[in-house]
């Protein structure tokens, strides 16, 4: 078996590095976009209104979020690039301390004392190995895993689909009410009902799609953003439905 059947048989899809913001923004997507519909069925206001005050939230929290999602990035690896910058100032002008730090840090991960010096000095003697010595340095004394150069574009990328991936998934709960108000249909209950349903697949189906391409459990994938939507969206149901006969 060569390397690319290895990792298409045994390893997820490329498309997998971005499962985070797919997950993050999908779920996001449906469950804010039903929330709101519930809090509002439950409040007992028509359907214009839950339409009007769906889609806004929608389109306002998409942005919100593909947008957070790019700069909260952009400031971690930021700081990640910084941390780098003071273990290269730290390896021009500290060497010894630097060199003796990363023999204990590879003792730490289980290496015999000799065997990490003979790492650590190959490491040293050859200035073409400069970089790694320090990008294994942030790793293992920090934490860190160090961006590519190409990283800002990679999280403008990551932001666009989280944005996009809350629009899409998030549409689908509205879409009902959407059709609906086409029809005329005005029997409230029943449409609430049909939403909670078609709402229930899509966040099934999202779990479903999510262990596809990471190759994981299906049917924990499914429960797990299931049992997810349906807690917060009874919240969100519960909270409309009460404050609202409190209030008036």
């Amino acid at each position: 078996m060569d390397l690319g059947s290895h990792l298409e048989a045994h390893h997820a899809d490329q498309s997998a590095k971005y499962i985070k913001n797919i997950i993050f923004g999908g779920i996001d997507g449906i469950i804010t976009t039903f929330s709101i519909i519930a809090a509002c069925f439950g409040s007992g206001l028509e359907i214009k209104y839950i339409i009007a005050m769906g889609a806004a939230n929608l389109v306002a929290d998409a942005f919100s979020m593909g947008f957070g999602d790019y700069i909260s990035s952009l400031f971690e690896n930021k700081y990640i690039i910084s941390e780098r910058d003071k273990e290269a100032w730290e390896f021009d002008h500290n060497n010894e301390y630097e060199t003796n730090e990363m023999i204990e840090l590879y003792e730490n991960e289980g290496l015999e004392k000799e065997d990490s010096k003979k790492i650590v000095e190959i490491l040293t003697s050859n200035p073409k190995y400069k970089d790694f010595f320090i990008k294994s340095m942030v790793n293992m004394e920090l934490g860190l895993e160090l961006p590519d150069e190409n990283y800002k574009k990679e999280i403008k990328k990551e932001g666009m689909i989280t944005f996009l991936s809350f629009i899409v998934f998030g549409f689908i709960p509205l879409f009902t009410y959407l059709v609906a108000n086409w029809f005329k249909f005005d029997k409230y209950n029943q449409i609430f009902i049909f939403d909670c349903f078609v709402t229930l697949i899509t966040i099934m189906l999202l779990g479903y799609f999510q262990a596809v391409i990471t190759k994981q459990p299906k049917l924990i994938g499914c429960l797990s953003l299931t049992l997810n939507g349906l807690i917060s969206t009874s919240i969100a149901f519960i909270l409309g439905y009460g404050l609202e006969r409190v209030i008036t």
